[in-house]
Order: C-alpha cells, then structure tokens, then sequence
C-alpha cells in the first residue's frame, strides 16, 4: 500500500504539472507557425521580449518560495497550518512581485521604442497579480495540480483564441503581447476562487514573519536563481542589443529546447514532495530524465531543420543552427534537475544547493559573457550548454562525497 501510495501522488503530482507543460507546448506548437508568419521577424522578436521578461519576472516574483513554499505545505498537518504557510508565503511573493512590476516595466521600454508607458505597465500589472493569485507552489506541496492544470486549460483557449480572432498583421502586436497576460490573470482567479471554495484557504498575506522568511529562503532563492546568469539573463541582454529578428530566431530556439527539456523539470518537481516525505529515490528519478532526454535530442539533430521550416516559415534560417547546438543542453538538464529536487532540496540541503548553483553560474557567466562579446548569440548558446554541463558534474561529484561520508 505504501509503494502504491507514492507511485499515485507522484504521478499525481506528474500529470497536474506535465499536462500544463503540454498546454504550453500545445500553444506554441499552435501559434508559432500563424505568430511568425504574421508578425514577421522584427515583431516577432518584440513579442518574445515581452515572454522572456515574463518569464524572468515569474522567477523573481516566486524568490524561494517554489521551493520552501512546497516543501513547508507539503509537510503541514492541517488546514489552520496550510492557511498559515499560505498566508506567510504570499507575503514574500507580494513583495517581490512589486519589484518585479518595476523593473520588468523599465527594461521593456527600454529594449522596445514603439510601446507606450501604460501599456507596459498595464501587461505587467495584469501578468504579476494573475502569476501572484495563482500561487503553484501551494498546488505543488500539497499535491493537489488537478484544477490548476484546468485553469491553465481555460485560459490557454482563450489566448489562443484572441490570438487567431485578433492578430492579423504587425499592427496587431499589443493584443498578441495582451494574450499572454490574460493567461496569467484567467488562472490567477479560477484557481484563487477554486482555492477559497474546496480548500478552504483564503487570498491573505501575513508581513509578520516576511523578513524572517526572506532571510531563511535566501540560500534556496540564491541557489534556484543562479542558473539564471547563464539562461534568462542572457536572454535579456541578447534581447536589448541585438536586432529583434536575430532575436527571434534565438528565442525560438531557446523555447523548443525548454519545451523538450521541461518534462524532465515537471517529473522532478512532481517527485519532489513525495521523496521529501521518504517515499521516492533519487536514481530511480535520474533513470528516468536520462530516457526522457534522448528522444527529443534525436528529433532535434534529425528532423531540426524540417522542423523550423515548417513551424516558421521564411526569415529564422538561424533557428535550426541555435537548436542543434543547444540540444545536448537537455541531457544535462535531466541530470541536474534529478539531483537539485531528488536529493539536495528534498534533503534539506540549501546551503550545499546554493553553493554549486553559485559556483557554476557564476563560472559559467565568467566564461559566458565574454563569449556573447565575442560570439553575440552563439557566445550565449556555448554558456547555456557549457553550465549545465558543468552543473551535472558538480552535483555527482557532491553527492558521492556526501554519500561516502554517511557511508563512512
């Protein structure tokens, strides 16, 4: 019973998370094709501006909490505890997401000349407030993905649906921009209303304990945050110097890639809880991300070109040389991320987490940022694959040390 039990709540755990990366996937297998032919290259390139500034934003708004936030529900006895750990996450999550709206505000009008003040500011105020309502650690630690995954559902059919309604040529980028916004905002509320009515958990936030819990967080935040020297911060850079069909080409190799490497995230986080609470085992989870990488390496070195021309169209011929080089990024991705949530998060390592998450961003940003001088996009790719390389081999030397010291 005890072995049925954590295979259900993985899998649980697995299907919630992985079935809103398929409606992800699903959207841009969807709209890349209509978007790029539509908008043409040097709108396009705007539009994935925006993406990838939200993206970031959503990393930042989270801090530590996708990771503490779970990992502190996951082990809640009651619901007066779950409303508890609720109300003190949120707290964080609200603070951040406010530095979040201003300085996402400021880079995209920066990187973007023809867009207006207010609505820059009006799609982050939507974009964060919907991401903070939606509050997917909460879902994750207690195991509970089902309704967030219908949520995503609802509100991808309506972006996909304003997008085909409403972009037909290059004057119509705010409302494709728009789309993505109302994705935020659409689950945010059915989740929050979903959340209140079967949970029993209210929209509260307690800023009694924020400073505290900012401060515990900060290894896991530094940690979690990291990576993101090598992968989404270069996307900004990229994004404000260089042309935005450039861009977009860059862009899109970057998301098919994240899209192929993602289900191996979603089948670690979906583990996570259930190895917190003794009920998994780290190789087990490493198996399983290694077989799930090959499949779409193959496709990639294969069919990588066929691919772009069909999805894109004329005008990302750079697309295809992007995407093969950075296909060997997903097998060092399952790796990674199968020791980051199998083993040191689940045990309580922050401080051994943040350490070699620091050590190689750091080193790979070094490396890197003098490769983008040097290189521009492909300086970027060579970091991308070089840190997680470097990050695999950093978690396997780490975790035999450890393992011969409890050994021993």
């Amino acid at each position: 019973m005890r072995k049925l039990s954590k295979y259900k709540e993985t899998v649980s755990n697995f299907m919630g998370l992985s079935s809103i990366n398929i409606l992800n996937l699903l959207v841009t297998l969807i709209t890349m094709p209509y978007l790029s032919r539509v908008l043409g290259p040097e709108c396009y390139g705007i539009y994935f501006i925006y993406i990838a500034a939200s993206t970031f934003s959503i990393i930042l708004t989270d801090y530590s909490t996708n990771i503490t936030g779970v990992r502190d529900v996951a082990l809640a006895q009651n619901k007066s505890d779950q409303q508890k750990i609720y109300s003190y996450t949120q707290s964080i999550r609200f603070v951040f997401g406010f530095f979040s709206l201003v300085i996402f505000t400021v880079y995209t009008l920066y990187s973007t000349s023809n867009q207006t003040v207010l609505f820059v500011l009006s799609y982050y105020i939507i974009s964060i407030f919907g991401y903070y309502l939606t509050a997917p650690w909460f879902h994750q630690g207690t195991s509970n993905m089902k309704f967030l995954a219908l949520s995503t559902l609802i509100a991808r059919i309506v972006q996909i649906s304003t997008i085909f309604l409403f972009v037909k040529s290059t004057d119509d980028l705010s409302y494709a921009i728009m789309s993505n916004a109302l994705v935020f905002i659409i689950t945010g509320i059915v989740i929050s209303i979903y959340r209140y009515k079967r949970i029993g958990v209210k929209e509260s936030i307690n800023f009694t304990h924020t400073l505290g819990k900012i401060r515990s967080g900060f290894d896991s935040f530094i940690g979690d945050f990291s990576p993101n020297l090598y992968s989404n911060i270069p996307l900004l850079i990229i994004g404000a110097f260089t042309t935005p069909a450039i861009y977009a080409s860059y862009s899109i190799a970057m998301r098919l890639v994240g899209i192929a490497g993602s289900i191996q995230l979603m089948l670690s986080k979906a583990a996570y809880p259930v190895i917190v609470k003794g009920k998994g085992t780290l190789k087990a989870l490493l198996l399983m991300n290694v077989l799930l990488s090959l499949p779409p390496i193959i496709a990639i070195i294969l069919f990588g070109d066929a691919l772009v021309n069909i999805f894109l169209g004329p005008g990302y011929t750079n697309a295809s040389l992007y995407l093969t080089y950075l296909s060997m990024g997903i097998l060092f991705n399952g790796i990674l991320s199968s020791f980051s949530y199998g083993y040191f998060l689940a045990r309580g390592l922050d401080r051994e987490f943040r350490n070699i998450s620091l050590f190689v961003s750091v080193l790979s940003a070094i490396f890197g940022y003098v490769m983008i001088y040097f290189f521009s996009v492909i300086g970027a790719i060579i970091m991308f694959v070089f840190a997680r390389f470097l990050f695999a081999i950093c978690y396997f030397i780490i975790y035999r040390k450890i393992e011969s010291k409890n050994i021993a």
